[in-house]
């Protein structure tokens, strides 16, 4: 995989102009003067958030006793924690050469959870008191809405590592560093747990310690996927005994619905599980209503006893598509309950076609409505492939089609 670095500076030659330009640049763009050149676009989307939302560049860092405020729905603090915990144990299994470059006490190495809260430092005597004086302290909120432009909280709304140098920081009180943030994401959920930061005085920094700490973070994630490797392997040898006299389809998955064996059913590797699941019947994607009976490290899966009625029985399974924006929302009802599904306009128009098409549409059919010409048929099967992955396998091929048992209502505003 191909890693997208854009250093803050191009080199540690002529640090010191460079250096003076962003000062020059920073200036310019918060007193509307001229300035002389242009924030990158990161830095520059950064300060735009930042002035919509009314933040002051003379904002201080919060303490640990003001939280930033976390979105709606965000995890408990038990799981911040224990997340926040894993990632400082993996990067600190991970630090290699990078221990040197602490013990010379010229840079400091954060770990912060995954709203920017700092949770672990390392680093020399010299550059931690220096640290202390910035407030980059543990339980310090370093999350973009708490203190502006700075590597951990741009590196969380960017999604991606980033460099801030200099006067890229939105607060003057941070001009004098240089940091380095990449988020880290747990493979087996595709939940950040936090980011890992470097962090430099200004005539310290190098555009190297980019690339150093984007490893670092690959590195961590890495030791996750080997973990959870070794984990679905023990998964496959424990379920052996709950599942050898099973004559009937069935899937054991671990917590996060990675498969870790399956037979007679046609799944991916991974079934994407809702939220608490628990013994009992319950609506899985794309196997639809399944029973859940819960195993030691994990699930199993199997055809629901709701699902076993008479081939005359009203479905038990509708779908309401109803037009909005530029897409549609997608209703989904079953016996256990009910969710809602936005999809954006392309995967709208094939739902509406098949729903007025009872005996279903090829690849090259809907590509002719679609596009005009029946040449985009590749087109048509991928944006039902990304379908599947949102709804599930409500559609069946061969041609495209509803699946048989589930009632469709459509309302095209």
């Amino acid at each position: 995989m191909t890693l997208s670095l854009e250093a803050a500076f191009p080199s540690a030659q002529d640090l010191t102009s460079y250096s003076r330009l962003l000062s020059d640049v920073y200036d310019a763009e918060f007193s509307s003067k001229r300035a002389p050149a242009h924030p990158r676009d990161v830095i520059a989307d950064s300060w735009a958030r930042l002035r919509r939302r009314g933040v002051r560049p003379s904002r201080a860092p919060a303490s640990a006793k003001h939280a930033e405020a976390t979105s709606a729905g965000a995890p408990a603090t038990s799981d911040l924690d224990s997340d926040a915990l894993l990632l400082t144990s993996l990067i600190r299994a991970n630090l290699g050469h990078l221990s040197t470059l602490l013990r010379d006490d010229t840079a400091v190495l954060v770990v912060s959870n995954r709203h920017g809260r700092i949770v672990a430092r390392s680093g020399g005597t010299q550059m931690l008191s220096r640290a202390d004086d910035l407030g980059f302290v543990e339980g310090a909120a370093w999350g973009e809405n708490s203190v502006g432009t700075n590597a951990i909280g741009t590196a969380l709304a960017a999604r991606r590592q980033v460099q801030v140098h200099g006067a890229e920081h939105y607060s003057r009180s941070q001009h004098l560093w240089s940091c380095t943030a990449a988020p880290v994401r747990d493979p087996r959920n595709g939940r950040t747990l936090g980011t890992v930061d470097l962090s430099f005085e200004v005539a310290d920094a190098h555009p190297m310690s980019l690339g150093l700490i984007s490893l670092l973070a690959r590195a961590a994630a890495q030791d996750l996927r080997e973990r959870h490797h070794r984990d679905i392997t023990e998964l496959r040898a424990a379920s052996f005994s709950a599942t050898r006299e099973l004559d009937h389809p069935w899937a054991v998955v671990d917590e996060w619905g990675w498969v870790a064996a399956s037979y007679g059913v046609d799944v991916s590797s991974r079934i994407p599980l809702p939220r608490g699941l628990k013994s009992g019947d319950t609506w899985t994607t794309p196997s639809g209503e399944v029973l859940v009976t819960g195993l030691e490290r994990g699930f199993l899966l199997s055809p629901a006893r709701a699902s076993r009625r008479p081939a005359d029985a009203p479905p038990e399974t509708t779908i309401t598509l109803s037009a909005i924006g530029t897409g549609a929302l997608v209703e989904l009802r079953t016996p256990t309950g009910s969710r809602e599904v936005r999809i954006p306009s392309r995967q709208a128009d094939i739902l509406f076609l098949l729903a007025a098409s009872p005996r279903g549409l090829t690849a090259p059919e809907l590509s002719a409505r679609l596009y005009g010409t029946s040449e985009h048929d590749v087109t048509v099967r991928a944006e039902i492939s990304r379908l599947r992955r949102h709804l599930g396998d409500v559609l069946v091929a061969a041609p495209y089609r509803f699946a048989p048992g589930i009632a469709v209502t459509a309302t095209d505003n």
